[in-house]
């Protein structure tokens, strides 16, 4: 079914070009977006903390490249197709973290369809509009439903309503994420959908609502989440969550974000899932002439299982959201009851507990400087008496040469605690990236 959608979206495209001379003398019905990204990235003592160890001390180059046309055939209906290239430099594989699961495909570095799509809006009712075929869905603070930008994407197969009201609105979706595909993701964080499940053979859907209000003093987010893989482990896990914030920017004043979600449903046959997540921040943004200054504090909380023998899954179960400086720059942890996989540290379920606190700095619309200093504990002990797990202190800066050119560089280092160095080393970990991106 999939393959006919897109084979039909890109006929249409060829039909449109081919059409009579009449719609050539029209408005344009397509118009060509892209973007080139190209980066350095340099790990080191990633899976042992041993500087003297240099098996796991590496640098590459990881580049993005994307191409999309936007059509627009008639009034309220619209294509996207857009097909992009992602991988490394000098290499067949695409290395941990870098937004792809290297054992889709034989090279890594292959061309693929990211986006191809139909939008009909208002086309059955006023307030209406549908997109059908594969595509981004990104909302809130894309802790559930993200694009992961900084890496290579992140893209649904299915179809998507959204209803506009005075206050609010409310998107429902429904999406097929794995279609007969397998393979394990080795990252410190790890990617849907093999996060989800330890057999990911089977198809597998997912499908909710998220609704978005206005209210007097910010916003409110509100969803209904299911994930659910049709095998006989009997994963069904269903997600509910709410978010208040508020953000401001050029003047001064306080703003903040609170999401809490809990989970219900199996884990599989022998497990209730009954794992949950918070997530929060509160900071105060100081406008000075063209520049802005937010010093501010965050929080990130998922639940960890500690109790193997019992029928329950605590542990938190992550859907689809954007990992990328949810808990610092370097993305050594994600908010999930797996929250890493630094030092050889895999499946703990221990949850993760993350405390930040950092200055950004906007000067006028070129530069953007920033600082924080975060300490990580797991939700419940990995060993008796050990839940730390390290610190972190990440520093960046951005620079935005013109409205399509950007460049931007990090570095994280983290000093591992007891509860991941065990009785092995205590050197730190770096992560130093810098990526140069052109849009158009």
């Amino acid at each position: 079914m999939k393959k006919l959608l897109y084979v039909a979206l890109l006929a249409t495209g060829v039909i449109v070009l081919m059409a009579p001379p009449a719609m050539a003398q029209e408005e344009k019905p397509f118009t060509l977006h892209g973007e080139a990204r190209f980066g350095y990235e340099y790990h080191a003592n990633t899976q042992d903390f041993d500087k003297n160890d240099n098996s796991d001390q590496f640098n590459y180059w990881p580049y993005r490249v994307r191409i999309a046309a936007e059509g627009k055939f008639t009034k309220g209906v619209t294509a996207w197709i857009e097909f992009q290239n992602g991988g490394t430099f000098g290499s067949l594989a695409i290395p941990a973290r870098d937004g792809s699961d290297a054992f889709f495909g034989p090279t890594g570095n292959t061309a693929e369809l990211y986006q191809g799509n139909i939008t009909l809006d208002k086309i059955w009712w006023k307030n209406f509009s549908a997109r059908i075929g594969r595509q981004e869905i990104v909302e809130g603070t894309e802790l559930m439903l993200g694009d992961l930008d900084f890496y290579q994407g992140q893209t649904f197969d299915g179809m998507t309503g959204t209803f506009k009201l005075k206050k609010g609105s409310v998107m429902v979706f429904y999406t097929r994420i794995n279609e007969n595909k397998a393979g394990l993701f080795s990252g410190s964080a790890f990617l849907p959908p093999d996060q989800m499940f330890t057999v990911a053979a089977d198809n597998s859907n997912f499908a909710g609502v998220y609704t978005n209000w206005t209210l007097p003093i910010g916003s409110l987010d509100a969803y209904l989440l299911n994930l659910r893989q049709f095998n006989a482990a009997g994963e069904d896990v269903t997600t509910f969550g709410a978010r208040w914030g508020r953000d401001i920017v050029n003047k001064t004043g306080l703003f903040w974000n609170v999401e809490y979600a809990q989970q219900s449903g199996d884990a599989s046959t022998a497990l209730k899932a009954k794992g949950n997540v918070a997530e929060g921040w509160i900071g105060w943004n100081m406008k000075s002439g063209k520049n802005n200054h937010r010093f501010y504090a965050r929080l990130g909380k998922a639940s960890g299982d500690d109790d193997f023998t019992d029928s329950d899954e605590k542990g938190f179960i992550p859907m689809f959201g954007d990992f990328h400086n949810r808990l610092g720059h370097g993305d050594f942890f994600q908010l999930s009851g797996n929250q890493t996989n630094l030092g050889g540290v895999f499946g703990n379920d221990a949850g993760i507990q993350g405390i930040g606190v950092g200055w950004n700095g906007m000067f006028g619309d070129k530069h953007e400087v920033g600082a924080e200093v975060w300490t990580f504990n797991s939700d419940k002990d990995i060993a008796p008496g050990e839940d730390k797990l390290g610190t972190e202190t990440d520093v960046w800066y951005g620079y935005n040469f013109s409205k399509n050119l950007t460049f931007t560089a990090a570095v994280s280092e983290f000093s591992p605690d007891d509860a991941l160095k065990g009785a092995g080393t205590d050197d730190s970990v770096t992560r130093l990236y810098g990526r140069a991106r052109l849009r158009f």
